[in-house]
């Protein structure tokens, strides 16, 4: 290790590198506060060099704050195994009591390797780094393949003042260019040079990206995207004309192109083909007699219902799937596409991005964003969206995370985006009547009538994994111990599509009792116990991943020689634009009670600004339901 105490000339350039450092503050005074330590400025370049090859050059330099913070004295930089290292360089910057500047560098031998799966990780700490410390580490990669230029976060899990990434490319290579996040960039600066590359001079595009102040990620609960709201920018190699070379093609210039092509490949074409193994089966389901709808809805269950995903069938044909009865969701679902083409239907394949791959479609398209692919079939005017890899969808139903804005139409006729909304609700209705005797106990029934993704989720958890409704009656003997709980039984029934009848009669005690007193909590079963979003500020977008109505009425009957001493408060509240509405009400007619309430909202995702918004409304809506009922004689 190399130390060096620096003389009056020495610690006269550190001030600058001070001078350099405050030019680059935060503009907000908070920022940073309760940091456990702050990245000063973190900068990436990378260049073709003059042997057209692609070199990565990242600096940081971090300011240590507290104990906790010196963990990040320890870095880890990992490089793939067929990549370059060409360099790591680190330093610590300290002050002496005499306001010298004491500089301890990072030695070679005191870097460590590990090769896992391909990627060599490189460990090491940085020398003599304490609170109030700066530490400064780069290092330099060449990249083995070309076409693989890095992709850049600008934040990170500490705060950063500020970050800059710089970008160097011949003008014969295109990338596509992806900001992701809540964040724009603060500066974009873009400029033409000339460079000797490959022993010719070539015009250059350069351009640099920043970010200032931009606060630590926060992983968050409910965020729609996994880590797309990661500041960040990715790019992808769209095309490139290498000099005496022709222009090759890898990304479309548009969605209609990706559609197209898509729908020209042998692999998506064969769904808009006759073949013979589907004919006995059409036979079977398809009558000329039958209504339209009931002949898409018979190949949407017969499909569903006979077929299980295996993704171990990912390379095989869709015949051997559909003889098999067995196939990866998008497999299951090019069958179904098939089964309705061949059977004179207007149907699609569309290709979705689910929400945890990319909740918005960025200005150019590439492979990766689609992930999800389900059927769609036109019938009278209205486009109809179905899945059958997955048992509990009801029909016209998508998974609430397929729902993403829109879908790409694989066609070759009709190509382009179809609007994809939520056609169902989480929809539950109940009603409940109660008497409550003179012993503190509360006897009566209780009916529930789900609808909607309501019976989706109930279904998913158990209807899944060998499970039936019956767990779900073992649970609710178990979470309500002190209940007799006499009958309960669950219908489902059709109307259009499924949905479920819950009936339950039991005696239970009153919440809370003591002589001549009763406390009761009239709401069972309540979801809203507490807050579902606690968090007064958020920094990520958040999902409520479906749209929600709930209507209770529950009534009540006290007994003789009872009064009312506290009831519950009437409570309304409209979300803005008629995205949700709360009303609650409070009735006392004689010896009996009622309380009735509609929960009702239609936006799913809401923004960070509009987060205090939505807050808001779930508290009143916690407030209401746990009110309670309170009894003296």
């Amino acid at each position: 290790m190399q130390k060096i105490i620096l003389s009056a000339f020495l610690l006269f350039l550190y001030s600058n590198q001070i001078d350099a450092q405050e030019a680059n503050q935060p503009k907000n005074s908070d920022f940073g506060v309760d940091a456990d330590a702050i990245i000063v400025l973190d900068s990436g370049y990378s260049f073709y060099n003059e042997n057209f090859e692609l070199i990565f050059t990242h600096t940081t330099k971090i300011e240590i704050l507290t104990e906790e913070g010196l963990s990040w004295a320890n870095v880890m930089i990992p490089n793939s195994e067929v990549d370059s290292l060409i360099y790591i360089k680190g330093h610590t910057y300290n002050l002496a009591q005499n306001n010298s500047l004491i500089i301890d560098s990072l030695e070679t031998s005191e870097i460590e390797k590990e090769i896992q799966n391909g990627i060599v990780k490189n460990y090491f700490s940085l020398p003599n780094a304490k609170v109030g410390s700066i530490i400064e580490y780069s290092y330099q990669i060449q990249i083995a393949d070309w076409k693989q230029l890095n992709s850049w976060y600008f934040q990170n899990d500490i705060p950063v003042v500020k970050s800059i990434y710089i970008t160097e490319v011949p003008n014969y290579i295109l990338f596509y260019k992806y900001l992701e996040g809540i964040r724009n960039l603060d500066n974009l600066e873009r400029k033409t040079v000339k460079k000797l590359i490959d022993d010719k001079q070539t015009q250059v595009l350069v351009e640099q990206y920043s970010m200032d102040s931009i606060p630590a990620y926060l992983a968050e609960n409910h965020i729609p995207g996994d880590d797309y709201f990661i500041s960040k920018i990715e790019f992808k190699l769209a095309e490139y004309t290498l000099p005496r070379s022709s222009t090759v093609y890898l990304l479309p210039q548009n969605y209609e192109e990706l559609a197209v092509n898509w729908a020209g490949d042998p692999f998506f074409r064969q769904v808009y083909q006759n073949s013979s193994y589907l004919q006995s089966t059409i036979d079977k389901i398809y009558h000329p007699k039958l209504m339209r709808m009931d002949v898409i809805k018979g190949y949407y269950f017969f499909i569903r219902n006979n077929f299980t995903v295996d993704l171990s069938y990912n390379d095989k044909s869709l015949e051997e799937a559909f003889k098999a009865r067995r196939g990866t969701p998008q497999q299951i679902n090019m069958l179904l596409t098939k089964i309705l083409n061949q059977s004179g239907f207007d149907a699609y394949l569309i290709a979705l991005s689910s929400i945890e791959n990319r909740p918005t479609y960025p200005e150019n398209p590439y492979f990766e964003l689609f992930d999800q692919y389900v059927a769609m079939v036109r019938y009278n005017g209205q486009n109809y969206f179905l899945d059958a890899s997955n048992k509990n969808l009801l029909f016209n139903m998508l998974p609430p995370n397929f729902i993403n804005n829109g879908g790409l139409v694989i066609s070759q006729n009709a190509p382009g985006f179809v609007p994809l909304n939520f056609n169902h609700e989480d929809k539950e209705m109940v009603t409940a009547e109660f008497e409550i005797s003179d012993t503190a106990t509360i006897k009566g029934n209780y009916e529930v009538k789900r609808e909607g993704y309501a019976v989706y989720t109930f279904d998913s958890r158990f209807l899944n994994s060998n499970r039936t409704y019956n767990d779900y009656f073992i649970e609710t003997i178990f979470e309500n111990m002190d209940w007799n709980i006499k009958k309960h039984e669950i219908e489902d029934e059709f109307d259009d599509n499924k949905y479920l009848k819950e009936y339950l009669s039991f005696e239970r005690p009153a919440d809370s009792a003591a002589k001549n007193y009763m406390e009761i909590k009239p709401i069972i079963f309540n979801e809203f116990s507490e807050n579902i979003l606690p968090a007064k500020e958020r920094q990520n977008p958040v999902t409520l991943y479906t749209p929600l109505i709930r209507k209770a009425s529950y009534t009540y009957k006290i007994p003789e020689g009872w009064t009312i001493l506290e009831k519950p408060n009437d409570t309304s509240m409209a979300l803005k634009d008629g995205k949700g509405k709360l009303m609650y009400q409070f009735n006392l007619t004689g010896h009996t009670f009622r309380i009735e309430y509609t929960i009702d909202y239609d936006q799913v995702i809401y923004m960070p600004e509009e987060y205090p918004m939505i807050r808001t409304f779930m508290q009143e809506v916690t407030d209401a339901l746990n009110q309670k009922v309170i009894l003296v004689r």
